[in-house]
């Protein structure tokens, strides 16, 4: 048997027995045509291999953390938009888990420690995102510009010992939309009571003022009159 580091992802279609329940026909089509023309390309465009695959998912092996990582967001990304119109009880979702380790090959196969963590990774992932292990995030966090959660320690089944875990999902990767300028400008004003007592106020965007006012009801009258209230 031959020993080596490797950066394992696996992957596992979200709801599966749910989904074969209500069409299997339609399921296995489409994962089919999802495989062919997305699955297949995008790991060969990495140097990827794929070692097995099951019903609802396969274990796909590569030379990198980088290649796995950037193929497992292209995947995701492009399922999103390919699954998007369909109705959400009969989205095809898949869950990607990648780690990074030594793992035993043999025949074809590979085994080992690392392999486990992969697909515990992957059942921590939401549906349309991915889990990768903390050496992972490691090995591509100043290489890969988008952005990762960290959960913290999780402990999974059948692993004895906690496992730092960073989220992926795909809305997270969306640029923040910019606030109008007009929303980011803030504007202070002020006003003085009839007894001196000096009032600021600050604004920022549209809508009525806030005002803290903790002398609230020495000067109830004169705030009401405040030109605060009636600009």
């Amino acid at each position: 048997m031959e020993r080596r580091l490797t950066a394992i992802l696996a992957v596992d279609m979200a709801g599966y027995s749910r989904l074969m329940e209500q069409n299997e026909e339609d399921i296995v089509t489409r994962q089919k045509v999802h495989r062919r023309e997305l699955f297949d390309p995008q790991i060969a465009s990495r140097a990827g291999r794929i070692v097995k695959t099951t019903g609802d998912g396969m274990l796909v092996e590569f030379a990198s953390a980088q290649d796995a990582v950037r193929c497992a967001i292209n995947i995701q990304l492009a399922m999103a938009d390919r699954e998007g119109a369909s109705p959400e009880e009969r989205r095809i979702l898949y869950r990607l888990g990648i780690n990074l380790g030594d793992v035993l090959f043999e025949d074809g196969d590979i085994f080992g420690d690392g392999v486990n963590v992969a697909s515990r990774l992957e059942g921590l992932a939401k549906p349309g995102g991915i889990c990768i292990s903390d050496i992972v995030h490691q090995a591509v966090a100043d290489k890969i510009k988008v952005p990762f959660r960290d959960m913290g320690n999780q402990r999974v089944k059948n692993i004895s010992r906690p496992i730092r875990v960073w989220q992926w999902a795909p809305d997270a990767s969306l640029p923040s939309p910019e606030l109008p300028k007009a929303a980011q400008q803030q504007q202070v004003q002020f006003a003085t009571a009839p007894d001196g007592v000096q009032i600021a106020w600050a604004s920022i965007g549209q809508g009525m003022p806030v005002l803290k006012a903790p002398n609230w009801l020495n000067h109830l009258e004169y705030e009401w009159r405040s030109p605060i209230w009636h600009p």
